[in-house]
């Protein structure tokens, strides 16, 4: 090809107006020359990378894995925004224990139980003088 020709060929490539032909057919029959059309058909030459057959089943596979980690994460999220929702119901509207109920002999055995853990000769000692007595309770004074 002339210089000439490859001039103007140049400068319809960098303006956009060559077609997909003319830059293949450049491509392959490249010069050897130094000029600046040759170096950067030959660097294009060199780059060029071939597209996969299979791209389209590669791109269809990835977008089926992305979907799937996506639903997958929503379940995980659903789930566990389930759990909480449930965990914080059941704290919050957790039933009072019942006490447990004892019968009047074991409440009467069970005070006779913390009675005989206190020692009754210490409370009537000389020192001790009693301000209020009654049924329940009796309030000594030390003198």
């Amino acid at each position: 090809m002339e210089k000439g020709n490859i001039k103007n060929w140049m400068e319809k490539y960098t303006s956009g107006h060559s077609t997909l032909t003319e830059e293949a057919y450049h491509v392959k029959n490249v010069e050897k020359s130094a000029d600046n059309a040759s170096l950067w058909f030959r660097y294009l030459k060199k780059e060029k990378k071939e597209t996969p057959t299979d791209l389209n089943a590669k791109i269809w596979d990835k977008i089926q894995k992305r979907e799937k980690k996506a639903k997958l994460r929503k379940l995980a999220i659903g789930g566990m925004s389930i759990a909480a929702s449930l965990l914080f119901l059941l704290l919050f509207f957790k039933p009072e224990p019942n006490p447990k109920s004892y019968s009047l002999a074991e409440k009467q055995a069970l005070l006779k139980e913390a009675m005989a853990m206190f020692e009754n000769d210490n409370i009537y000692k000389k020192n001790k003088k009693v301000l209020y007595e009654d049924d329940i309770i009796i309030i000594y004074a030390s003198k």
